[in-house]
């Protein structure tokens, strides 16, 4: 992680556990931050957007993407997000109403999708904002891992029927889903929330 000191750089510590490389996304820094090269390596320059961010990433070094308290994302399309790149972490870091957001919308064809392996995903609070979402998760790829996630719906009819689909038989193999929540699903047309093809 990073360590902040009065007067001097930030500094990257405990090479073990993040030995790749290590990206910052807020939303909220429209000011400081951009989903451009040369930004997105220091928390007061991040950039925007996850998606961009996954687009920096190496395949399989370990990089991590670090999601500020606050972040606000929507996707509004199917793979609005693609985690595509393999063996990479998406950790949010925030809790209660500070925890980083992604609001699914505009289309109940929507979604998140997992297009490669041995990718984790922390601390995210996930909201479904249009009506009856077919899958907002999408897993294509083994290994996906989903850990201390919050799912809710914005409102009555405005959900998820599925919210974690592995897209086709042996298509996704050893999926781990852990400490997650699943909040006020209102909607009577909901189907699963985790459905193994």
């Amino acid at each position: 992680y990073y360590q902040k000191a009065f007067g001097a750089f930030a500094s990257v510590v405990n090479m073990s556990v993040f030995p790749g490389n290590v990206f910052w996304v807020d939303s909220g820094q429209t000011d400081t931050g951009a989903d451009t090269a040369g930004f997105g390596v220091h928390p007061d320059a991040p950039f925007l957007t996850i998606d961009f961010a996954v687009g920096q990433c190496t395949a399989n070094q370990g990089d991590v993407i670090f999601v500020m308290p606050g972040h606000a994302e929507t996707v509004s399309a199917a793979a609005g997000l693609d985690l595509d790149v393999a063996g990479i972490t998406v950790i949010g870091i925030g809790d209660g109403a500070a925890t980083p957001t992604i609001t699914l919308d505009t289309a109940n064809t929507a979604d998140i999708d997992v297009d490669a392996a041995n990718i984790t995903v922390e601390n995210i609070h996930f909201i479904a904002g249009f009506a009856d979402i077919a899958a907002a998760i999408d897993v294509n790829a083994d290994d996906f891992t989903l850990r201390r996630c919050r799912f809710s719906e914005s409102a009555t009819d405005l959900n998820a029927l599925i919210w974690v689909q592995d897209a086709a038989a042996g298509g996704s193999d050893r999926i781990t889903i852990e400490d997650c929540q699943a909040i006020g699903l209102l909607d009577a047309a909901n189907t699963h929330f985790v459905n193994f093809a």
